[in-house]
């Protein structure tokens, strides 16, 4: 069966509205590390543990999705849903669909 879900998380940036500094090379399995982390260019933290744990929120989610019963050939849409962290723990979310 193919996954309902497939994640793709990685890369971090600055938490501070002001500056630009990100880093995409930094993997998903590396974030733990990057907890409260400054961030080189103005000190702000890269990752906070607020954001940390919603991350593993979500990566619960996409288990729980892709445990459930495959949809049938007529329902299946695709769509792509991205999420914003800021430090505080609160989720941006922007979800679209995706032409087939």
């Amino acid at each position: 069966m193919e996954n309902g879900i497939t994640a793709h998380i990685g890369g971090l940036k600055c938490d501070s509205p002001t500056c630009d500094y990100k880093d995409d090379s930094i993997t998903l399995e590396q974030y733990e590390s990057y907890i409260d982390a400054p961030c080189p260019d103005c000190g702000a933290p890269l990752l906070t543990l607020e954001d940390y744990n919603q991350v593993q929120k979500i990566l619960s989610l996409v288990d729980l999705v892709n445990s459930l019963p495959e949809p049938t050939e007529d329902s299946k849409e695709k769509g792509k849903i991205s999420f914003e962290f800021n430090g505080t723990g609160k989720v941006n979310v922007k979800i679209e669909k995706l032409d087939e």
